[in-house]
């Protein structure tokens, strides 16, 4: 999905790297890497997606000013929606 979503934005990620974070879905760097937590493959597509957008939107907008929230909705027009179902949905357990 890195490789959907770049193009779009005009951005170019180096690097992924999965991670075990307790608390985020993923980050990014200004050098291009990009890290997402494995646990996202508990959720559906659109999930991933806006994840993926997030943090692809963030090598153009660094920050979560209204520019990047408007960044991520030129790709994920729901982002909102999106972003509330991740809140709100449970892992489970052992996950």
């Amino acid at each position: 999905r890195l490789n959907h979503f770049a193009p779009i934005l005009g951005v170019q990620w180096r690097k992924l790297s999965l991670s075990n974070a307790g608390t985020r879905w993923g980050s990014a760097g200004s050098d291009g890497s990009i890290r997402l937590n494995w646990r996202l493959v508990h959720f559906k597509l659109d999930i991933i997606d806006y994840v993926v957008a997030h943090e692809l939107s963030h090598l153009r907008v660094m920050d979560h000013s209204p520019l990047f929230w408007e960044t991520v909705r030129t790709v994920v027009p729901d982002y909102a929606q999106r972003r509330a179902q991740l809140r709100d949905e449970a892992l489970p357990q052992w996950a």
